[in-house]
Parts: structure tokens; sequence; C-alpha cells
């Protein structure tokens, strides 16, 4: 069994203007508890700020976060996959690029996000059923 990126992804994804602040950014990360929050218009993602964003160009350099626009903060270009990519291949891209969260866009527009915790719990799922059935037949 084959399982693919949109087996995994959250959907119905926020999309906030780039001229939104820091500082409101950061409220709605904290109102919807994650970590990262998807600048652009409409369905169609330009950049995402995650909580190091935060850290590296607001914080540390003292800034104003209610005097700087997402925008000016954002990641990009970002890094994406397509809703049929193989999870396998999902899960190698970002280990390579050391990102937790990886946008999953079809023709241009946002579907979803996979983050690194949802690999985590999905795969912690199936290794536990793993365990119980190799379990039934004395396997260790």
């Amino acid at each position: 069994m084959v399982l693919y990126a949109e087996d995994i992804m959250k959907k119905n994804c926020q999309i906030v203007d780039g001229n939104t602040s820091a500082l409101e950014g950061s409220k709605m990360m904290a109102e919807k508890q994650q970590g990262y929050i998807i600048v652009g218009n409409e369905n169609i993602p330009a950049g995402i700020v995650t909580e190091w964003d935060y850290i590296n160009k607001i914080l540390s350099k003292e800034a104003d976060a209610s005097k700087v626009p997402l925008r000016e903060i954002m990641t990009t270009p970002l890094t994406s996959v397509t809703s049929d990519t193989p999870m396998e291949k999902v899960a190698n891209l970002m280990a390579k690029k050391g990102i937790r969260r990886l946008l999953v866009i079809d023709k241009g527009k946002i579907s979803g996000i996979i983050t690194s915790r949802d690999i985590l719990k999905f795969f912690s799922e199936h290794v536990a059923d793993m365990v119980e059935i190799a379990s039934k037949f004395g396997i260790r």
C-alpha cells in the first residue's frame, strides 16, 4: 500500500495577507496553537512564517512586531509537493531540507500542509499496528 501526501495532510489552511503585522500573525498562531502561518492571497501561497522566523527576524533584532509586515519575515520560495507525492518522498524531502512543514500545492493553489508532527503521529500509529500483528506470529 502506497500512501500519498493527501492521505496525511491537513486541509483548509488559512492564508493571511502579507501586509498583516507580525504581531497579529503571532496572535493567530497562538489562537490556532500552531507554529506557522501561511502568507499569500486567497488560495495562492507566497511564503510561510514560522516560530523560527519570529526568533531570527523579530526577537533577536528587537524589532517592533506591530510594525513589521509578515511579507518581510516570511520564508520564500516555498518548498512544496503535490497531493499525489508518495509519503516516502515527502519524508525524505523534509529530512533533506531540514524543514518541519511542507505545503501541498496543486495547480498553484494550496491543498494542505504536512508537518513533522503529522508524520510522527501517523507512523507511530502504524508501528503500533505492525507490532500487534507481529506479536500474533511470535515475532519480536
